[in-house]
């Protein structure tokens, strides 16, 4: 292979073909090692210059679903899939919620209206774990390669510094406040040098090493029904419009996928595909 291929990331951005990042990617998804090297000769064989990411990730979706392990499909797709939860952020609200519950944090909640010392908020999820309170904002992207920057964490810190303010007016007796920022992209180095002097959390996906998203994601089964690539767009749409949001949520209650005017064989596949992610 020659390593001097370029190819085009989604922000526009040249670099060099790397092999260890898509045996990475692969091996991130659980797919096994016999289909791993079959993928990676796959996409191998069509390189060009100048090849985008996105057309590199859909190749290998592909092969993937034409493959005998067709559900790892569901697993790779993982960044795509959550941004197919848009247009309206509030189902990534809720898959935030979500991870939070299951994380030990209480009286979770989501689009809350809290009244600033200057003007009210809206605050899309709150919580509380130990003597800490946590106003979180969570910035979605359905568009790929687009960044979390700097301006979000100043608009976060303002309103958060307002709340803030408001409840030391009242006598707010909590021993830690925190602001945070939840994101399904990459943020800038700008927000996370922010953060960190401004005493901010930052979930973003890659960021930080340990339990970033797409790790609580992955190890908390935490799936989008957008990852089932084996049920239509009509019905992941449908599901949303219900406040369905995980895949685990399908699970449990049965009777969603039976009422799916589909074929018997295809119900049986979306079952497949459930079981593969939340047991794989």
């Amino acid at each position: 292979m020659n390593s001097t291929i370029n190819i085009i990331k989604a922000t526009g951005e040249r670099e060099p073909y790397s092999r260890e990042k898509i045996i990475y990617s692969i091996k991130r998804a659980g797919i096994p090692d016999v289909l791993r090297d079959q993928v990676v000769r796959h996409i191998e064989e069509k390189l060009f210059p100048g090849i985008s990411t996105s057309e590199i990730y859909r190749h290998i979706s592909e092969f993937i679903g034409r493959s005998a392990h067709p559900y790892y499909e569901a697993s790779y797709n993982l960044k795509r899939a959550i941004m197919e939860l848009g247009p309206s952020g509030f189902p990534f609200e809720q898959l935030v919620a979500a991870i939070l519950s299951s994380k030990g944090y209480r009286d979770v909640q989501t689009n809350v209206t809290l009244q600033g010392k200057c003007v009210s908020h809206e605050i899309d999820v709150l919580a509380v774990k130990n003597e800490g309170h946590y106003l979180i904002e969570c910035k979605f992207h359905n568009q790929p390669g687009l960044r979390t920057d700097v301006k979000v964490a100043l608009y976060v810190d303002a309103r958060f510094q307002d709340v803030l303010s408001a409840w030391k007016a009242e006598g707010d007796r909590h021993k830690l406040h925190q602001a945070w920022i939840f994101t399904n992209t990459k943020c800038s180095k700008d927000v996370i040098s922010y953060a960190n002097c401004r005493g901010m959390k930052v979930t973003a996906w890659g960021y930080p090493d340990k339990d970033n998203l797409q790790e609580l994601i992955e190890s908390g089964k935490y799936y989008p029904i957008t990852c089932l690539v084996s049920l239509p767009n009509f019905f992941k749409q449908k599901l949303l419009a219900q406040n369905i949001v995980l895949v685990s949520d399908l699970k449990a209650n049965k009777n969603l996928i039976k009422s799916l005017s589909v074929s018997d064989p295809e119900k049986a596949k979306v079952e497949q595909e459930i079981n593969y992610l939340l047991n794989s």
